[in-house]
C-alpha cells in the first residue's frame, strides 16, 4: 500500500525541527490522519488533493518552513465525486483539530503556540468547505464551471487573520494596507503574505462571504471568473477570510453570457454596502443588488439595462461598469423575497432577459 505508507515513511525520513517527546506524538498522530485521509483520496484517484495531504504532512513536520506551492493538475471530477471530498476534508478538520487540542496540557511557550494554531486552521475546514460548495452551487446559475480547493493553502488565509489581529493597531494594516503583510511585524508569514494579495473580507461565515465577493465590483476575481479552475480560500469568522486563485488547471464558460445573479437563482442579497476602493459616485453610500453582465464572445458595441421588479416597474440603476463586463447596481435597496428580472437591450437588436429572486 504505496499510499498508505507515504506519510508515515516521510515522518520516519525527515528531519523536522527538534521537539518535546508530547509534541513529537501530536505531530505523529496528526500525520496518521492526514494519512487516512490521503488514502481516501487515492481511492478516489483525486490528485490534487493527494497533493494537499503531502504538503498539508511536510507543514505538519516543518511549522517554519513555508508551505509549499505545489499542486497536481486534475480535472473536476464531478458533482458527486467532489461532494465526497468536501465531505472528508471537512470531517478530516475536527479531527485533526482535536488532536492539537487535546495535545495542549502538555505543551508550553512556543509549542503550546503552535498547537493552538493549528487546532484553529484545522477546525476552519467545515465553514471553507460549506463555502465552496456555497460558491459552486452560484457559479452554476452564473454558468461558470465549478471550481476545486486548494486545501493545504488555506493556512495563508488563516495565517494573514492572525497577522492582521495581531498588529491591529498599526497603520500600515488599515484600509487597503491589509492587503500587504509587513516582514517586521509579528505575525508575518510567507503564506499569509500571499493570501493578503487576495480578495479579503470580514463579517460573515464563508457562505456569506462569498455572496458578499460575488455581489461587489471591485472584488469579483476569482470567484466570478470563468477561467479559474482552483482556489486557495482560507481564514475563517474570527479573523476574516482571502480567497485567490490556485494553480492547478484552466476553466472556460458554460455559456457565451455570464451573469450575477445568476439566472433562476435565489437567495440573493438584497443591497450592496460598498467596498474598498469606493465603487460609488459621489453621493452615493450604499445601493441594491449589483448586477454584471460579462459577454465572453460577441461583445456588443452598446447595452442598455433595465432591472425590472415583479410588477414590471423599472427601477433606477447606477452605471458602475458600462463596458464589458458590465456592472450595474439598483439606486436603492431591493425587496426581500421578490422576483426581479433584467432585461439587456443591444445596440446590434439582441435582446437578453433573466431573473433571480431575492432573499
Amino acid at each position: 500500500m504505496r499510499y498508505a505508507l507515504a506519510i508515515v515513511v516521510i515522518f520516519a525520513s525527515r528531519q523536522a525541527v527538534p521537539s518535546s517527546k508530547a509534541l513529537a506524538e501530536v505531530r505523529k498522530t496528526a500525520l496518521l490522519e492526514v494519512n487516512k485521509l490521503r488514502t481516501e483520496m487515492a481511492k478516489r484517484n483525486a490528485r490534487a488533493e493527494i497533493s494537499d495531504c503531502d504538503n498539508v504532512a511536510a507543514k505538519i513536520l516543518l511549522p517554519s518552513k513555508a508551505m509549499p506551492e505545489k499542486s497536481a493538475s486534475a480535472p473536476y471530477p464531478g458533482d458527486k465525486a467532489y461532494e465526497e471530498v468536501l465531505t472528508l476534508w471537512a470531517e478530516a478538520g475536527p479531527a485533526l483539530a482535536k488532536i492539537y487540542k487535546d495535545g495542549q496540557a502538555e505543551l508550553k511557550d512556543a509549542e503550546l503556540e503552535e498547537a493552538k494554531t493549528f487546532e484553529g486552521w484545522f477546525a476552519t475546514w467545515p465553514d471553507l468547505a460549506q463555502g465552496i460548495r456555497h460558491l459552486n452551487a452560484r457559479r452554476k446559475f452564473c454558468k461558470l464551471a465549478p471550481v476545486t480547493q486548494d486545501w493545504s493553502a488555506s493556512i495563508g488565509g488563516y495565517y494573514h487573520g492572525i497577522y492582521l489581529k495581531k498588529n491591529k493597531d498599526q497603520p500600515g494594516t488599515q484600509g487597503l494596507g491589509a492587503h500587504n503583510e509587513d516582514r517586521k511585524l509579528p505575525g508575518f508569514t510567507p503564506e499569509g503574505e500571499k493570501a493578503a494579495g487576495g480578495i479579503l473580507a470580514w463579517g460573515r461565515t464563508a457562505e456569506g462571504i462569498f455572496d458578499m465577493w460575488l455581489n461587489s465590483r471591485f472584488h469579483r476575481h476569482p470567484v466570478l471568473s470563468p477561467e479559474c479552475a482552483r482556489v486557495a480560500f482560507g481564514g475563517g469568522q474570527d479573523g476574516g477570510y482571502s480567497c485567490r486563485e490556485a494553480p492547478g488547471g484552466s476553466n472556460k464558460a458554460l455559456a457565451e453570457l455570464v451573469t450575477w445573479p445568476g439566472d433562476g437563482d435565489t437567495d440573493i442579497p438584497t443591497t450592496f454596502g460598498g467596498e474598498l476602493p469606493n465603487p460609488f459616485p459621489p453621493g452615493v453610500t450604499s445601493a441594491g443588488t449589483v448586477l454584471v453582465l460579462d459577454f465572453r464572445t460577441r461583445q456588443p458595441k452598446k447595452l442598455d439595462v433595465k432591472l425590472l421588479d415583479a410588477g414590471g416597474k423599472s427601477l433606477e440603476l447606477l452605471g458602475l461598469d458600462t463596458k464589458n463586463p458590465y456592472c450595474y447596481c439598483a439606486k436603492s435597496a431591493l425587496q426581500g423575497k421578490s422576483k426581479y428580472t433584467v432585461e439587456a437591450l443591444s445596440s446590434e437588436g439582441a435582446k437578453i432577459t433573466y431573473s433571480f429572486t431575492t432573499r
